[in-house]
This record gives structure tokens, C-alpha cells and sequence, in this order.
């Protein structure tokens, strides 16, 4: 009797973790690392993003529905789409000019519920100062976050928590 009660507390308790890990999140946060590259002069960057956030974050800003990002019935202009969104909510500006961010591509991560999309912006030789904005997934939820994890040399690291009120970040070289 007490084996089989044990059998199916394990049964439940592994059933039950499946289930929480196909439901919804309950954490609103993106990643993002940025990483300044001086000799090329450029900045990279990788940002991951929950994808039924992104989904709805794009239904919003009219973009439409049923992109399907990470599967194979992903749309054809979900890259462009998933693009121009980062392009409008991540930005860096050197020396008071604005980078021109430059699509890389993305991965869907191994539980196909994130996506990490990559992104390139080529600075200015010299900078003297610059500003990183990240407000991605702020229009949806009033506790969203973005952590980052902040390079711009081989030995200044910072972490920072973007969030509604507090989205940019600033470094002089």
C-alpha cells in the first residue's frame, strides 16, 4: 500500500511539472546581452523574448496574428516583422546619433517558448558616450522586465533591470 502510494505521488508530481511547463508564464521578463566590440566598432546583441509575449506585443501594434514564430509554420515576414519591433523598442544612440540596428537572425530556444534574435549596430570610432533604450514588452504588462547583462570592455561588466519608467542606460567611455 505505502509503494503504490508513493508511485502515484511520483506519477502526479511528474504529470503535474509537465503541465506547468506547457501552461502560461507567469514571469513578464526579456534577456538581453550587449556586448561593445571596440576594434570592429560595433555593438552585438542578443535579446530573448518569450514568444506568445512577442505574438501578442506584435497583434498590438496591428501587425496581425497567426505569425506561428518557431515552428514550421512560422510566416514568411515574421522576420521582418519581429525586426521592425526590436528596432522600435531597442536602440542605442552613440554620441547623441543613433545607431541603425542590423537584423542578424534568431534561434527558438530548446522549449520552443522563447526565441533569442540577434541583432548588430555599427558605432563610431572614438565614442565618447552612449545610451542604451530597451522598453520590449512594456506596452503589455506593468510588472515586464528586461534584464541585461552590459559589455563595453574586457573588464566593465554591469547588470541592469529595465522597467516601465527606467528604460535606458548610459556609459561614457
Amino acid at each position: 500500500m505505502k509503494f503504490s502510494l508513493l508511485l502515484i505521488s511520483l506519477f502526479v508530481g511528474a504529470f503535474s511539472h509537465q503541465v506547468l511547463a506547457y501552461g502560461d508564464h507567469d514571469i513578464h521578463v526579456s534577456v538581453s546581452e550587449v556586448t561593445w566590440k571596440a576594434e570592429s566598432a560595433a555593438f552585438e546583441v542578443s535579446v530573448k523574448i518569450f514568444i506568445d509575449d512577442l505574438e501578442t506585443a506584435l497583434m498590438k501594434e496591428g501587425q496581425g496574428t497567426g505569425f506561428q514564430i518557431g515552428t514550421e509554420k512560422e510566416s514568411a515576414k515574421a522576420d521582418d516583422i519581429i525586426e521592425a519591433y526590436l528596432n522600435k523598442h531597442f536602440q542605442i544612440n552613440m554620441d547623441g546619433i543613433r545607431l541603425p540596428a542590423e537584423w542578424v537572425g534568431k534561434e527558438t530556444t530548446e522549449d520552443y517558448k522563447a526565441i533569442w534574435c540577434y541583432i548588430s549596430f555599427p558605432g563610431l570610432k572614438d565614442p565618447k558616450k552612449c545610451t542604451i533604450s530597451n522598453d520590449i514588452l512594456f506596452e503589455l504588462y506593468d510588472d515586464q522586465r528586461s534584464i541585461m547583462d552590459i559589455r563595453m570592455t574586457s573588464t566593465h561588466k554591469a547588470y541592469t533591470i529595465f522597467e516601465p519608467g527606467k528604460a535606458s542606460w548610459s556609459y561614457t567611455f
